[in-house]
């Protein structure tokens, strides 16, 4: 699912830096024996790509261009008057040792290869980054720990995921307001460090509501992407950075969101 970042401060009303043309929400799933699995192209200039999981393709809703998050249509039938559908950017895989595949054409034409052991029940996510002009496609991946907060709190986390952007400080406004803090600091390319790939991986805790967040060169006030993103309470969201600093266009340094509200069906 393709997502822009422009943050919002109404529910209906995006401002750009987080530009968000489309938003994944993920449910929390207590499935025995199956892994949950996201896949997001954060790789600028990419062609579209189709998932592989051990040289057999995966139906998605879409094809993953860049900017887009796998997803799904999943319904709740609990409710005795009505059905509710939501949408996740994971698709279910069986557990245990895969290789994964991001391929244009088909399975013997993989841009990305991913092999690694999903355990039964656990929630990933995998970033296609880097471009090809400046080498082989690079991949992230996340274990996503999905567990909700409370219904006052809301849990997010920052990826830098633009190659030639530098290290990152992002400060939160809520509501809004001058009163703002930092919420990231030094925020850097997750695989230029063992390190760095743990930072990205967590999430933080803040007050549910409205919030204005800035991302600045580390350590300045250089401002690189700003805007809006109203968190609802017991909600959990990724936000990226993708594309290049140097880029133009659809290239440019930008923003994508995926949401997460744990939910069990």
């Amino acid at each position: 699912m393709r997502s822009n970042w422009l943050f919002i401060l109404i529910p209906t009303i995006l401002i750009p830096f987080f530009s968000c043309k489309k938003e994944t929400t993920a449910a929390k799933f207590d499935v025995q024996y199956y892994s949950q699995v996201s896949v997001t192209n954060a790789s600028p200039g990419s062609p579209n790509m189709n998932l592989f999981v051990d040289n057999q393709q995966v139906e998605l809703q879409d094809s993953l261009s860049y900017g887009w998050t796998s997803f799904r249509i999943i319904q709740d039938n609990s409710h005795p008057n009505y059905t509710i559908s939501d949408t996740t950017p994971y698709v279910s895989i069986n557990s245990g040792y895969h290789q994964l595949g991001l391929s244009q054409t088909g399975p013997n034409n993989n841009l990305v290869n991913i092999t690694n052991y999903f355990e039964s029940g656990a929630n990933y996510s995998v970033f296609i980054v880097d471009t090809v002009q400046h080498g082989q496609l690079k991949y992230v991946l996340f274990r996503d720990h999905l567990d909700p907060p409370d219904s006052s709190k809301s849990q997010v986390r920052f990826v830098n995921l633009s190659v030639d952007a530098p290290p990152m400080d992002v400060w939160a406004f809520p509501n809004g307001g001058n009163d703002g803090y930092k919420i990231f600091s030094n925020q850097s390319y997750p695989l230029t460090s063992y390190g760095n790939l743990l930072n990205s991986e967590s999430f933080v805790s803040v007050k549910a509501g409205p919030y204005y967040f800035i991302a600045t060169v580390a350590g300045t006030s250089q401002i690189l992407l700003e805007g809006g993103l109203i968190l609802p309470g017991k909600s959990m969201a990724t936000i990226y950075a993708k594309g290049l600093l140097s880029g133009t266009e659809d290239q440019k340094l930008g923003v994508g969101i995926i949401r997460y509200i744990p939910k069990v069906f």
